[in-house]
């Protein structure tokens, strides 16, 4: 839920620390991630960033704090024994076997973040803050990946420019103004 709700990577993912949620301003804080048995800084300086939660998920997080084994350094998301997963027991261990009891097919858990940023493209939310929940270091990065996805053709934005700049209701030609046809007429 966590990983569809945020696009955090894998390993920013097994690297969260309860003191990284912010219960009060709904915000989830990626200070580092967990590879190759390690906690290590965000890939990039965009990397490391706030990311926006819904409270359905907020709601979901109370509940898992309440049962979630208790370890150092405090991870969110730790082994049975409280301490930080590993990326194969990730998959192989609660990932795939997710994903058989959802009847779903076998899948990179990466693509659960190119889910998250269809999801918020599909609601037509603008690219620089999907960019910037993705904590990609650049809009290019953002655009070459999802910019297919993204709204070519938007009848709804031409009509509010027309009614902008020209200031009417319709922002239509009125056609009624124009010069009137002129028939032939044989004699």
């Amino acid at each position: 839920m966590t990983a569809v709700l945020t696009g955090a990577r894998e390993g920013e993912l097994i690297g969260l620390q309860w003191g990284d949620v912010g219960w009060l301003n709904s915000h989830l804080y990626i200070r580092r991630t967990f590879n190759h048995g390690k906690f290590m800084e965000p890939k990039s300086k965009a990397s490391r960033r706030k990311i926006d939660l819904s409270p359905e998920l907020i709601h979901e997080l109370k509940k898992w704090k309440l049962v979630c084994p208790k370890g150092e350094p405090d991870p969110i998301f730790p082994t049975e024994e409280g301490t930080p997963q590993n990326t194969a027991n990730l998959l192989y261990r609660r990932f795939f076997p997710a994903l058989r009891r959802a009847g779903l097919p076998r899948m990179r858990f990466h693509n659960l973040r190119h889910t998250y940023a269809s999801l918020l493209i599909a609601q037509g939310e603008r690219p620089k803050y999907i960019q910037c929940q993705l904590g990609h270091s650049s809009i290019n990065v953002t655009m070459d990946i999802y910019g297919h996805l993204m709204e070519t053709v938007n009848q709804k934005a031409a009509s509010l420019l027309g009614k902008t700049v020209l200031g009417s209701e319709d922002s239509r030609i009125d056609h009624s103004q124009e010069a009137p046809s002129v028939s032939v007429v044989s004699r």
